[in-house]
């Protein structure tokens, strides 16, 4: 996208921050594995084709491992935050409303929120109707108040004419723009992570479907093809699941959190040996019902936003939206 007043926000907001953006990472890849979410060197070789990139927002939301405190002479001292200024441009809706999603579940975290704090959230889309029914899956059809209630600082969507039109969505936001000498914008208030309608009949259709399914073919059909190799939570902009590390030694007291996964062998395995998810078909059944039951029952949101990342990731070719087509017949 050539555009002057977007290239000189990119190079206003460099001054201050490191900017990540999606991007070609080569040619060379498999398809559909040819573009990730990298630190911006070259703003020519940002992807605003507002496709899904392989890679999420996550690992600039969670950190793979975070240090959480250190014990010394008996008392607990919080970790040092490394939490830089980070501008998250050109995050696409189906991102957005993953980050909406963790903006609840962490609401509480001290450790997410202060690295939220040094975060600019920049969305971007090349004409939210086609770009919101081209991806959706498991979130409501779109609406023009679609921009209410996702989270975003600034956010940027490409017109017919070639022009763009500038939202903000905080008052960050505001101040940026108005900082960067964009002061012709629209504000949009946040008007809750829900919309007034209530929450989304499919999911609710698909979770009343699915609470109750443990014997239906599909997870049988899917405990003889999956390897259980965790891909697709990996590559999940919403799983965000966690083990907790405690070091005792001499050198190193501290508890840490590290990403993982509930297909891992050890996930759900409590003293005793006991592991509630000890067969394949029980973790595959556990990841769904995870995503279609427990969050919007919790949330009243989906722990799906349908980008299809797993289905791209995973290695035998188990597809999420012909599982829940299966389910639903």
């Amino acid at each position: 996208m050539k555009n002057k007043r977007v290239e000189k926000l990119i190079r206003d907001l460099s001054a201050d921050y490191f900017v990540f953006a999606p991007q070609k990472l080569g040619a060379d890849l498999a398809p559909g594995y040819e573009y990730g979410i990298s630190e911006v060197k070259d703003i020519n070789n940002i992807d605003w084709s507002g496709r899904v990139p392989y890679g999420n927002w996550k690992e600039v939301l969670l950190p793979h491992h975070e240090r959480l405190f250190d014990l010394k002479n008996g008392e607990l001292i919080k970790a040092k935050a490394n939490s830089p200024l980070i501008a998250c441009l050109g995050m696409n809706i189906l991102d957005l409303k993953a980050l909406t999603l963790f903006e609840q579940v962490f609401a509480n975290d001290v450790y997410y929120q202060e690295r939220r704090r040094n975060l600019l959230i920049i969305g971007y889309s090349t004409g939210l109707p086609n770009d919101y029914k081209k991806n959706k899956v498991f979130s409501h059809n779109y609406k023009e108040d679609i921009l209410e209630h996702v989270v975003f600082d600034i956010f940027i969507t490409s017109q017919s004419n070639g022009k763009i039109a500038l939202y903000s969505g905080s008052e960050k936001g505001q101040k940026i723009l108005e900082k960067y000498g964009l002061g012709d914008y629209q504000h949009i208030e946040f008007s809750g992570p829900v919309a007034e309608s209530g929450p989304d009949k499919r999911m609710a259709s698909i979770a009343k479907k699915m609470e109750n399914s443990f014997n239906h073919p599909v997870w049988d059909d899917l405990n003889k093809r999956c390897i259980a190799c965790s891909k697709c939570t990996i590559a999940c902009p919403t799983c965000f699941c966690f083990d907790l590390e405690d070091r005792n030694d001499p050198a190193d007291k501290s508890r840490s959190r590290k990403w993982s996964s509930c297909f891992n062998s050890d996930f759900t395995l409590i003293a005793g040996g006991q592991d509630d998810l000890d067969t394949v078909k029980k973790k595959i059944f556990f990841w769904y019902f995870h995503k279609f039951v427990r969050i919007p029952k919790e949330y009243s949101l989906p722990g799906c936003v349908g980008c299809n990342r797993c289905t791209l990731a995973c290695p035998v070719g188990i597809d999420i939206n012909k599982t829940i087509q299966s389910l639903m017949k």
